[in-house]
């Protein structure tokens, strides 16, 4: 009797990871508008992941010389500069979360006149482009002026904070929302619960990063699930580094 029972569990086990595992499976690539790749900062990776992803993020470093710089590493360059990007996309609809660097009170007039030049020159709305930043403070001179922008949560991992800890983080990004300085938070799938949960009832949108997932990983976990339904989150970047990874 009590391997009968063993093996009914198991099996029942089975069968509700199978059937989670085929949801998961069947939710792949359903969601372009909103599951978007993460770290596209290659040419290369942009024409191989197009037409599966065809909105993506790009790491920004605004350099002295007005020059957009591709690079995740402000102290490197691949010689790789943003407008390429445009010229790529300027006929079709994709969207654009540019995480910048480098943004100062001493660069943001002129990074945004920058910007806006090459959005000009390549006919391509503002309303495509997610501008995020460390420096929320600076970034209302995007917001202010029409782009959708995000303030980038960089606190360490809840579960490596005490209680306290999390709602002085909470605290703070209170005083980020109401700032009317940017449009949306950014952070790390572990922060979702709790940002969610401070956030849901105010008119600010939500932004994360699976990095370390994929899009199968994404939604087989429960959290993936809420995410996917959660309307408030807008956007989810998930790990897809092909063959032309930086």
């Amino acid at each position: 009797m009590k391997r009968k029972i063993f093996w009914a569990i198991v099996l029942a086990a089975f069968a509700g990871i199978s059937w989670q595992a085929l949801r998961a499976l069947g939710e792949i690539d359903k969601h372009p508008g909103k599951v978007w790749l993460h770290r596209c900062n290659s040419l290369e990776k942009l024409q191989e992941k197009h037409a599966q992803y065809p909105n993506f993020e790009v790491d920004l470093v605004y350099r002295n010389d007005g020059v957009f710089d591709v690079t995740h590493d402000s102290l490197e360059s691949i010689n790789l500069n943003f407008a390429a990007y445009l010229e790529n996309v300027q006929n079709d609809t994709s969207h654009i979360w540019l995480d910048v660097k480098n943004l100062t009170k001493a660069n943001a007039r002129a990074m945004k006149l920058s910007l806006d030049s090459l959005l000009l020159r390549y006919n391509i709305s503002k309303k495509r482009l997610i501008i995020e930043s460390r420096n929320w403070q600076e970034l209302g001179t995007f917001t202010r002026d029409g782009y959708f922008t995000s303030c980038y949560v960089d606190y360490d991992k809840p579960s490596r904070l005490s209680n306290g800890e999390i709602q002085q983080a909470i605290k703070q990004l209170q005083k980020v929302v109401t700032s009317g300085n940017v449009c949306a938070l950014s952070f790390a799938g572990w922060w979702y619960d709790d940002i969610k949960q401070a956030f849901a009832n105010q008119p600010i949108a939500l932004l994360t990063w699976e990095h370390r997932k994929n899009q199968f990983e994404l939604f087989f976990s429960a959290r993936g699930k809420r995410m996917i339904e959660d309307p408030q989150l807008q956007v989810i970047l998930v790990k897809d580094k092909g063959h032309y990874h930086r």
